[in-house]
């Protein structure tokens, strides 16, 4: 694969071309660019398979050097690099067929793991395209992925040998399959394909893996509505009365095979309407874009309900609640799914803060990034639902310990798991909470059983152990690591505390 790195910060745009030769030497970095004016320039001249772009740039943006791209016909791989504060318009780069975004900073395992995945859909479309021009689902799928252009040769055979001209109407049918996609796609194609070959009309599948979605495009038919009405009744309709479905489609008509890939990206962001609409509900592009939405007013009441069982420890408490939050939305009336899933993000983003403030959740284990992505790329109720399960999954409330321990004394406990190599001391973590140093003493060693030096101290040899097996890091780094300055006294407060010097218990645990 060849690659072209648009990033207006030089030592990123430098990083990230060093993280790539490290990481992936098979990936090679044909050019880099400062603004979206010379990326452009760039991709033109060397069409790369995969551009990494940072969406703020001066000059010209991220987003209009994209649009740009695909104006000219070019559609490479695209990952976007974006803060937490800019992410509405990471929203609008996977609008414009984006395929991924990494969240600044960038961190090495989210980059590794965001280009295996690319690397994987690259290798999946080489396999697709077509030696030739006859067979329809090839040549569609080339028009989806953008590994093929739809050239004057290609017009004329799909016109003699299809019936499908440059202005022919042609019907795209959506299935998102979500999380079933890999396990049931070959029953729902078979399914799919029994269907319309009943209603006699022309059509061909592609499988959009990247998306989890089967796609249908139906053309030689006589009127889109009666379309529409025969596909409500033959998939949706049936499925009224069912347990909830995992499975949500759209309809959008283009004019020509021209116009495909852009119909299909016009649809797709607004397939999570099925959150609000239900998933018995065909979604057609545009009238779903007409749809008015009421004003989504968020529920502060839960968010505080939750944090106070939180900090009470009522692990049932905070389940039924996070329940209501859920259910608070689907009372009928027809909110943007936008406003749900930002509300959403900030109701689980409160609840993940206040469990870290308590030190009930190890924080550091949690990937914040595909927690959003979950939220942000839920189609379906089902999906919703379940990013509320994972949340749940991450956090610990009910400890044998959690009644006993007061608030305040769980705060300094945690300020220590998080401070613990800065040299935290007690008077610093009494003046954060407003508390007396000696109060805040005398609770802490009445409720854990030790006194605060003590505490501190153990947690620090307990990390100092881990990273002394776990890594060659030499002493006088450990103890940088662990809060000592002084690698000398480090050593003497691990013997005192283990029995052994730090040399003697990494070789005897080796």
């Amino acid at each position: 694969m060849k690659a072209v790195v648009v990033e207006d910060e030089i030592l990123i745009r430098e990083g990230l071309c060093k993280l790539m030769k490290k990481m992936f030497p098979e990936i090679i970095v044909v050019s880099t660019a400062g603004n979206g004016r010379e990326g452009l320039s760039c991709v033109e001249r060397d069409k790369p398979d995969l551009v990494i772009t940072d969406i703020r740039m001066p000059v010209m943006d991220g987003l209009e050097m994209i649009a740009k791209m695909q104006e000219a016909g070019i559609f490479p791989k695209i990952i976007v690099l974006t803060a937490y504060s800019e992410f509405s318009y990471a929203q609008q780069a996977v609008k414009l067929g984006v395929n991924d975004y990494i969240i600044k900073p960038v961190e090495v395992r989210e980059f590794v793991r965001t280009i295996r995945k690319i690397q994987n859909l690259h290798e999946q479309e080489q396999k697709r395209m077509p030696d030739t021009m006859g067979n329809l689902e090839n040549i569609v799928s080339g028009i989806l992925y953008g590994t093929s252009v739809l050239e004057k040769e290609m017009e004329s055979f799909l016109e003699k040998k299809y019936g499908i001209a440059g202005d022919t109407p042609l019907i795209e049918l959506l299935m998102y399959m979500g999380e079933e996609f890999e396990n049931d796609r070959k029953r729902k194609r078979n399914e799919m394909c029994r269907i319309l070959q009943d209603k006699e009309v022309k059509y061909a599948l592609v499988d959009m893996e990247y998306d989890k979605v089967i796609l249908a495009l139906i053309y030689g038919y006589s009127s889109k509505r009666e379309i529409e009405r025969w596909y409500q009744n033959q998939i949706l309709f049936q499925n009224r009365g069912s347990i909830k479905q995992k499975i949500s489609y759209g309809m959008i008509e283009v004019a020509g095979p021209g116009k495909i890939r852009e119909g299909y990206h016009n649809l797709l962001p607004y397939m999570d309407w099925n959150i609000v609409l239900g998933a018995d509900v065909l979604i057609s592009y545009p009238h779903i874009a007409d749809v008015q939405s009421e004003i989504c007013i968020y529920p502060v009441e839960l968010e505080n309900q939750v944090k106070t069982a939180v900090c009470m420890g009522e692990n049932e408490k905070v389940k039924e609640i996070i329940g209501k939050f859920h259910r608070y939305f689907l009372n009928g009336h027809v909110y943007s799914p936008k406003e749900i899933k930002e509300s959403c993000v900030r109701f689980q983003w409160s609840v993940l803060n206040i469990a870290k403030e308590v030190g009930c959740i190890d924080y550091k284990k949690i990937d914040q990034k595909k927690l959003l992505d979950s939220i942000m790329n839920a189609r379906t109720e089902g999906e919703l639902e379940k990013t509320f399960e994972e949340l749940l999954c991450y956090i610990n409330v009910s400890g044998e310990e959690t009644g006993a321990v007061s608030l305040a004394v769980r705060k300094a406990r945690s300020m220590i798991h998080e401070f613990y190599a800065d040299g935290i001391t007690l008077s610093e973590i009494a003046g954060r909470l407003n508390l007396t140093q000696e109060y805040l003493g005398t609770q802490f060693h009445r409720e854990i059983g030790e006194n605060f030096s003590a505490y501190i101290r153990n947690y620090r040899m307990a990390k100092a152990k881990e990273l002394l097996i776990g890594t060659q890091l030499k002493q006088y780094e450990i103890s940088e690591k662990v809060g000592y300055t002084d690698a000398k006294y480090f050593a003497r407060v691990f013997k005192e505390c283990v029995g052994m010097s730090p040399a003697e218990y990494r070789k005897s645990n080796r």
